[in-house]
């Protein structure tokens, strides 16, 4: 009987060890689940984070070429400007052909510009692009920070992608360094056209100079051949005449007393013509001008066609007179140039006149 109740009251404890060793095992599996997971997930992350920074590279190495073709583009366009420049120092009469040359220059240099703008946007958008990496780095690193502190895996990926940040960023430096270099070229490249449009300037204003004696001795034979009168004037390089010499009020027509004049002013041009060297381009030029009465009647409904009217009849004279047409140049202003302002008689009768220029084209 004793030992009978001995065994009831005896307990025992190996059930519950067995369910507590099953408890923890279920733990350290579900544990090391959630770390695989973890892990897993972050690989990835960091995996598609690679991608983009190569594609990032590639990109830099595509506008590096092309910053490089620009700058042979560059170096051809310095080639053709040191051929045009020793053109111009050979000969003047190659003047036209440097100027076209000198246009297309400007154009291909407005195009370098354009293409600077173009990778200087490209630029700033890898620099926002970058920003942008940053910023979701920070964000993937506080999110790893919470995360398994002892996975040295992760932290080495981690490293990689900020040293691979850092080459990136030199790899910007770098093309920066080499976008101004191309801008200090093209500075160079305006001060040496500058200076070719002052050159070009000095030789136009040379023949300018020459001209001048012919024109002063065309306006001495025109003085002398129509007389001595005070309503003809000399005004800087110009020779004004009233329009009632030569037309009637209001009429194109050239009267007979003017195409007397007009063959006078034939003559001393014909004489003056042959002396002119044949590298001085000159043009006789005829403006017309009129007072400020409008005017509307059956052949005229302004003063501006009036006096291109009077200035092309008098032209055609002067071709039909021998002149060679390439030679003349007809122009008309209307009220539009008065020399006096007032409102009298004698200040609308200053007003109505013709203008000869012996100038150039």
């Amino acid at each position: 009987m004793r030992l009978n109740r001995k065994n009831i009251y005896e307990i025992n404890i190996w059930p519950g060890f067995v369910d507590i060793l099953g408890t923890l095992l279920i733990v350290t599996i579900f544990t090391v689940l959630i770390s695989t997971i973890t892990q897993i997930y972050f690989n990835d992350q960091l995996q598609i984070k690679r991608g983009e920074i190569s594609s990032l590279d590639n990109e830099v190495k595509r506008l590096l070429y092309e910053i490089n073709a620009i700058n042979v583009e560059k170096k051809k366009i310095q080639k053709s400007y040191k051929d045009l420049t020793a053109s111009f120092k050979n000969s003047e009469k190659k003047n036209n052909e440097l100027t076209e040359q000198n246009k297309k220059i400007e154009e291909l240099k407005n195009k370098s510009d354009y293409l600077l703008k173009m990778k200087i946007q490209e630029l700033d958008e890898l620099v926002n692009e970058k920003g942008r990496l940053l910023d979701s780095l920070k964000s993937k690193n506080q999110n790893i920070k919470k995360l398994d502190t002892e996975n040295k895996e992760i932290s080495l990926e981690v490293f990689e992608l900020k040293r691979d940040i850092d080459k990136l960023n030199k790899r910007l430096t770098e093309l920066s360094k080499i976008l101004i270099d191309s801008e200090e070229e093209d500075k160079k490249n305006k001060e040496i056209i500058e200076n070719l449009g002052k050159q070009l300037n000095q030789a136009l204003a040379g023949k300018v100079l020459e001209l001048k004696k012919y024109q002063s001795v065309f306006f001495k034979k025109i003085k002398q051949a129509i007389g001595e009168r005070e309503d003809i004037v000399v005004v800087g390089d110009r020779f004004i005449f009233p329009s009632e010499i030569f037309f009637e009020s209001g009429s194109d027509i050239i009267q007979k007393s003017g195409y007397e004049k007009l063959s006078k002013i034939v003559l001393s041009l014909k004489e003056i013509s042959e002396k002119i060297p044949d590298k001085i381009d000159w043009i006789l030029r005829v403006d017309g001008h009129t007072d400020k009465i409008p005017i509307n009647n059956e052949k005229f409904n302004s003063n501006w066609n009036l006096s291109s009217s009077r200035a092309i009849n008098i032209v055609k004279f002067f071709i039909k007179e021998g002149i060679e047409p390439h030679r003349l140049v007809a122009a008309g202003f209307g009220e539009n140039y008065p020399i006096d302002t007032g409102d009298s008689a004698s200040s609308l009768q200053k007003n109505r006149r013709i203008e000869i220029k012996l100038t150039t084209r």
